[in-house]
């Protein structure tokens, strides 16, 4: 296997990279990097509420809330109480909200033109089912647990 010791700083590249131009990108739309992947999730998860959202993309729940709460001021989205559960509130894309997602995909399909460019279809689909399944781990891992093993490294 090839020596995969710093393969997080390789992955820190792309996120650095991707994130620079979304950023760039959503601000002449009006929109922060986060509102922007907020409300890509809230367009392909309609009705998700905001501990869901924050799941969904490793977010702090406090800043989700927050960042909903402008959001919402703004007409991108709305948000209902859930009738099972009046302490939560279920959110939706607005049609102004809609409109940003489908520019918003626009600016993504740029920026994966602009990567995969010279790869082959093949290195794609390995990549992208490889990235999913990345996720999926990475959410399951317990961090603190990984910290504590850290700990217990000797000290050199």
């Amino acid at each position: 296997m090839q020596n995969i010791t710093h393969f997080a700083s390789y992955g820190g590249v792309f996120f650095r990279k991707s994130q620079t131009y979304m950023t760039a990108a959503f601000k002449e739309m009006g929109l922060s990097f986060l509102e922007g992947i907020i409300l890509i999730n809230v367009c392909e998860n309609p009705g998700a509420i905001q501990e869901q959202i924050a799941y969904n993309l490793a977010l702090d729940v406090a800043a989700v809330a927050r960042c909903l709460k402008q959001m919402e001021s703004r007409t991108l989205i709305r948000r209902e109480i859930d009738v099972n559960n009046q302490r939560t509130k279920k959110t939706y894309a607005t049609d102004l909200g809609s409109v940003n997602k489908e520019t918003l995909d626009t600016i993504m399909q740029q920026w994966n033109n602009a990567l995969f460019e010279s790869l082959t279809d093949e290195e794609v689909h390995n990549i992208v089912n490889t990235l999913l399944k990345l996720r999926e781990i990475s959410i399951k891992i317990d961090t603190n647990l990984v910290l504590h093993r850290i700990k217990e490294l000797p000290e050199n």
